[in-house]
């Protein structure tokens, strides 16, 4: 559980190995509730320090604080207190709401951003369903005409896979999704994952209410 400040903005943060559903999940999530805004941590990338090498990163034991994301924990923070922000995407104003859906991969292992983030969940999708999620994904986005492209992403996504990614998103699983507060079935469709989720908040909502 987040040792956060006490804060009116709840931050809802949505876990998973990529092709889990993270970001499906985090839209429909902030469809439902009301008074929401989802933020995504990919969508921070060009300002996130990654670990020179996931190889060594495993072998040095795959420590998840080796992200740095200051943008994005500078964002967080203002939502957390209810300011605005400029979208590292379009530049738009978001505006605060009362529930931040944060759609963040590392969870509570991540000491960075963990303080910020009131209630988290997991959703426990099987490594090879994600896989072939992801496949089918890249054929989509490519489109038919670039098939080919599609073809070569896929087999340098399978190489790096084998290679070390599997390693890393089982290092996920290890770290992760043990410290979260709710784990959900992958399998599931995600509207039944997103109303699982609401009513899991709505029911640490009470249970946390002041007396």
């Amino acid at each position: 559980m987040s040792t956060s400040s006490t804060s009116d903005v709840i931050v809802v943060g949505i876990s998973s190995p990529a092709g889990g559903g993270k970001t499906a999940m985090a839209k429909k999530t902030s469809e439902l509730l009301e008074d929401s805004v989802a933020i995504h941590f990919d969508d921070y990338d060009f300002d996130t320090v990654h670990p020179d090498s996931y190889r060594k990163w495993l072998e040095r034991g795959a420590d998840f604080n080796d992200w740095k994301t200051p943008r994005l924990r500078h964002d967080l923070s203002k939502l957390k207190a209810g300011e605005t922000i400029v979208s590292p995407v379009d530049g738009t104003i978001i505006q605060p709401r009362k529930y931040v859906v944060f759609d963040d991969p590392l969870g509570y292992a991540h000491a960075e951003t963990a303080g910020l983030i009131d209630f988290m969940v997991f959703i426990e999708t099987p490594l090879d369903v994600a896989m072939a999620r992801r496949t089918l994904r890249t054929f989509k986005l490519a489109g038919p005409d670039r098939a080919d492209y599609a073809i070569d992403s896929v087999k340098a996504e399978l190489t790096a896979y084998l290679e070390y990614a599997r390693q890393a998103y089982l290092e996920l699983d290890k770290q992760v999704r043990p410290m979260c507060d709710l784990v959900l079935d992958g399998h599931l469709a995600v509207d039944e994952l997103a109303r699982q989720l609401v009513d899991a908040i709505m029911q640490w909502l009470v249970n946390h209410r002041p007396r």
